[in-house]
């Protein structure tokens, strides 16, 4: 143990004899029985508060006849609590800040995760975290992959199509949160939009907005992929980055979609959304983040992203 371990601990034992009170309340400075509380013998806490006073010079206690603190003593015990007090709080959020209970996280999200499980993932951890500040930034593809490799990102939410291509220098590790049917999306007045589900053969011959294989890559391929496996190539009248965007653009009838079916929770004014029964490709969203961030805090948020969506999961299934 070390010195000022040492020192600490007989600070502690001074402002418990000092404080010290008997069976009625009243306040008392007994060594004896303050030595009994403590579990150690009555010479030992007498030496303790000798070496306290040699420590700072000052005398703490007089005996007239009993023991009663000096004014010097008194206006010791003052300081020693509030230092006491600092120490104690320093040690409880060294505690919670192991513990992942402290802190600050910035979290990479997009328009798929946000129409999917993020509000549950941050009313989840919001809720076991309170003093956890959580920082959502709305990034791109290439800016948030730039981010966590450059460590200003903590964690990326990210649509993945080729899993090995996720991190070529193995500098980053992910986990699949979630898997997603793709569905076809319709202008409101589109000559097929009375059907409840509609063959992606079909449309062939329309324009089709698509995602922009700048911004958001693993999405755009993943729709071209489709089209070419219902057997063409799509017309493409149009690219944006962002769901919301693409909606707009079909309500305003330049063209039809074709996104992941989290898209059916934004209720877009001019759209509909239709099933597309054949057998397509899988919309799959990760969590990525870089090996080497020990970090506690993002360890708790990865446990209830897995939990939240093991619970999607299992709510599927049924």
């Amino acid at each position: 143990m070390t010195q000022e371990l040492l020192n600490l601990k007989r600070l502690e034992r001074f402002v418990i004899l000092a404080t010290h009170t008997n069976s009625s309340g009243e306040k008392e400075i007994n060594l004896a029985r303050v030595a009994e509380k403590l579990l150690i013998p009555q010479p030992h806490l007498s030496k303790q508060i000798s070496q306290l006073e040699k420590e700072i010079g000052i005398k703490l206690f007089i005996r007239k006849p009993r023991l009663e603190l000096t004014d010097d003593g008194k206006d010791f015990l003052t300081q020693a609590e509030h230092l006491l007090a600092e120490v104690r709080q320093v040690a409880e959020f060294t505690k919670r800040a192991s513990q992942g209970e402290i802190g600050r996280l910035t979290v990479g999200i997009n328009t798929s995760i946000s129409n999917s499980l993020l509000p549950e993932i941050l009313r989840t951890f919001q809720q076991r975290f309170p003093k956890v500040e959580l920082v959502l930034q709305e990034l791109l593809f290439k800016e948030s992959r730039q981010r966590l490799e450059n460590h200003t990102l903590d964690v990326d939410f990210e649509n993945l199509y080729n899993l090995k291509d996720v991190d070529s220098e193995h500098s980053l590790t992910y986990e699949i949160v979630t898997k997603d049917s793709l569905v076809m999306v319709l202008p409101e007045n589109h000559p097929q939009a009375h059907k409840s589900q509609v063959e992606l053969r079909d449309l062939a011959n329309e324009s089709f907005i698509l995602p922009s294989p700048e911004s958001v890559p693993a999405l755009y391929t993943i729709i071209y992929s489709a089209c070419l496996q219902a057997g063409f190539t799509p017309k493409v009248v149009q690219e944006a980055g962002w769901m919301t965007t693409i909606l707009g653009l079909v309500a305003g009838e330049m063209g039809v979609a074709l996104l992941p079916a989290n898209v059916i929770n934004l209720q877009r004014r001019g759209v509909v959304y239709r099933i597309i029964p054949e057998q397509l490709p899988v919309f799959q969203m990760a969590i990525v983040w870089r090996r080497d961030n020990r970090s506690q805090i993002l360890s708790n948020f990865l446990e209830v992203t897995r939990e939240i969506s093991q619970n999607m999961d299992s709510k599927m299934d049924c």
